[in-house]
């Protein structure tokens, strides 16, 4: 990348091995030509952000990269050219990324461009570019006249396009299935009612090491406890070896409850426990995301408030992955 000035487009760092990642910018700044109008010191970027509906979008947009399943920019993309599209259009498009896709999610994906499970504060504060209508999803009138724009439109053209275009080279055109999850793939909690048709408030899932979405339960699991932490909530979660790992459900949990049977007998109820993990909450400051480890089965559980269960991985951490989790910094 030439020294000097920062590229204005995010495509602009794909062309380059060894570019920066531009999503610490976006978590910065919360937009891209933010972080560039900053550090530029660029007034006449400075002036274009002032526009609200325009920096509404690109902070709308901006929000849900990097994408961690692309249906909802297959859409977006669509409909930069398009006033409206179907269901069944956007399983096309959406199938010219990836192997195949399931018409739940299709709609799962509507839903979301449409802000159903965003609380009443995400409501308040993000702008609302698409509409959906008897199966129909179509811009809103303030997306449409943003649209208008050809400089508004490049910057949003650009940030579309990059999503998908990095979503392609992290997750290739495979199929994973609902919950739509990569083994070894970096999470954070909110990422598992996205990626798992979660229809009721998404930030809801987050705070707690244990949550659920019909017959999935997720486990976020922090390896290296903090310091001065209560003893009540000081869980004891750790990998025996590479296939075998243990960990204590949150406190209230007991054995003979529902949950707590969901999770001894997991299999025989057809629960899957999924594992992400991370050595440190944080780094320097920064949130640290999770690490996907796949599903474990219960084989043996002990005590209550917390139990303490022991799992067999159905994959086998890779050697690496494993001694960086476990070796002693």
């Amino acid at each position: 990348m030439n020294q000097g000035k920062i590229p204005l487009l995010l495509m602009d760092y794909m062309k380059f091995d060894g570019a920066p990642d531009p999503i610490k910018f976006i978590n910065r700044e919360k937009i891209y030509l933010q972080f560039v109008a900053k550090v530029e010191k660029d007034d006449s970027l400075k002036r274009v952000l002032l526009d609200e509906a325009f920096e509404g979008v690109l902070r709308e947009l901006s929000s849900k990269l990097p994408l961690k399943r692309v249906y909802e920019f297959a859409i977006a993309k669509y409909l930069l050219e398009h006033d409206e599209i179907s269901l069944e259009t956007a399983a096309q498009e959406i199938l010219k990324l990836v192997k195949e896709v399931d018409e739940d999610s299709v709609l799962h994906a509507f839903q979301c461009l449409n802000q159903d499970f965003y609380d009443p504060g995400q409501k308040k504060r993000n702008l609302k570019l698409f509409t959906l209508e008897n199966g129909h999803l179509s811009k809103t009138a303030t997306y449409e006249k943003v649209l208008q724009n050809d400089e508004y439109r490049a910057y949003i053209e650009d940030l579309i396009i990059y999503g998908v275009f990095r979503y392609e080279k992290e997750f290739k055109e495979d199929y994973y299935g609902v919950p739509h999850l990569k083994l070894y793939e970096q999470y954070q909690m909110g990422d598992a009612a996205l990626l798992s048709n979660y229809r009721k408030s998404h930030s809801a899932f987050r705070g707690s090491g244990l949550l659920s979405n019909g017959n999935d339960y997720f486990l976020f699991i922090d390896l290296h406890k903090e310091e001065n932490i209560k003893e009540s909530i000081n869980y004891h979660d750790e990998f025996i070896n590479e296939r075998i790992f243990q960990w204590q459900t949150p406190n209230s949990t007991a054995p003979t409850s529902e949950r707590g049977k969901n999770i001894v007998f997991n299999q025989d109820r057809g629960i899957h426990l999924h594992l992400f993990i991370r050595k440190y909450k944080e780094i320097d400051g920064k949130t640290e995301p999770y690490i996907y480890i796949g599903k474990g089965n219960t084989v043996e559980y002990v005590g209550e408030k917390p139990i303490t269960v022991t799992m067999e991985l159905e994959n086998e951490v890779p050697a690496s992955l494993y001694t960086e989790f476990t070796k002693r910094v």
